[in-house]
């Protein structure tokens, strides 16, 4: 992004609940913010982002002093005061607005990140980008980064008014590699003094499954447990200790969500899968125990995989997330 034409200067991050979209996202700002060319604005995706990005970007040029008496008149001229309620609200200049105090960062040579997280569909964040590719056009110095589930990162690049994303750069959020969650935990263990054998780590690695967030939360709750110990070893047991622990916050916190999120027919396919009791299922196997022909299961097997709930091996179909851990027994070190 540093780079004025990256391809990164509009970038869209996707992937499933609790793989690390936000984290991302946040540590791209964070790193940025330490930049003293750049600003950033983080938005949330509501009823007032448009007021809430305008109301920023002018704090950001008083705490940069760079406010003349013109850019007085330019601050307010998208924003109107409602005295009855007692907050900002936009008017229909706000690309105006939008546009002239770009222009002042740009002339310092300044450079504004914007971020949004749970992206969605709605008519501000239509208004906004449409003004975005505005601002682009006219060459100031601002990029975008936005964060959301597959399903609404699709659908606004596919939406007719914000055709302008179809050429933004997308970075899918995979699972973790095995080898780095391994090592990860065995550093991290072994820098405050614990001692943690292999099985110990490999058993920990099996239990994530390259989910971020299972990886955070283990490790989180292993960690907790070690503290509580009188020694300074981390082993199978203390794994074991906290197992229902993990599972329920997973549950709790992720799979509840994803699970009810799905169409009836895309739960009755995981639902299949896990009756296998298998991590890899043919599709035939799943279409033998849904009744259906392999053109049906081949429909919701694709929006699964778009989703990222299950990955494709060939003709099979592996579990990717929270439809592996329904059976606890495939948990067991």
């Amino acid at each position: 992004m540093n780079n004025a034409d990256s391809p990164f200067q509009t970038s869209l991050i996707y992937g499933q609940r609790g793989a690390g979209k936000t984290t991302l996202m946040t540590a791209v700002a964070n790193e940025l913010s330490e930049n003293p060319h750049w600003e950033v604005v983080n938005l949330v995706l509501d009823d007032d982002l448009l007021e809430s990005l305008l109301a920023q970007l002018r704090e950001k040029l008083e705490e940069l002093k760079l406010f003349k008496d013109l850019d007085l008149k330019v601050a307010f001229k998208g924003i109107q005061v409602d005295k009855k309620m007692g907050r900002p609200t936009v008017s229909a200049n706000f690309q105006t607005a939008f546009h002239q105090l770009l222009e002042r960062f740009t002339q310092e040579e300044i450079r504004i990140l914007i971020t949004i997280d749970e992206v969605k569909v709605t008519p501000q964040l239509r208004k906004l980008i449409s003004c975005y590719q505005i601002m682009l056009r006219d060459n100031l110095s601002v990029s975008l980064l936005m964060a959301g589930l597959s399903d609404n990162v699709s659908e606004i690049q596919n939406d007719d008014v914000l055709t302008f994303l179809l050429r933004a750069n997308r970075i899918t959020l995979n699972p973790l590699d095995a080898e780095s969650i391994k090592a990860s935990y065995a550093r991290i263990f072994r820098d405050a003094g614990y001692e943690i054998a292999i099985p110990t780590l490999l058993c920990m690695t099996k239990q994530t499954m390259g989910f971020a967030y299972a990886f955070q939360l283990l490790g989180y709750l292993v960690w907790q447990a070690a503290e509580s110990q009188s020694t300074k070893q981390v082993t199978l047991k203390t794994v074991k200790e906290i197992q229902d622990q993990y599972i329920s916050a997973l549950f709790r916190n992720v799979y509840h969500k994803v699970y009810h999120e799905m169409s009836m027919r895309e739960r009755e396919f995981v639902q299949a899968m896990v009756k296998t009791g298998q991590f890899q299922v043919k599709a035939q196997q799943i279409g033998q125990l849904m009744g259906k022909q392999p053109g049906y299961i081949s429909v919701y097997r694709r929006k699964l995989i778009d989703d990222q709930i299950i990955t494709p091996t060939g003709y099979v179909t592996s579990a990717l997330c929270c439809l592996t851990l329904t059976s606890t027994s495939r948990n067991k070190c």
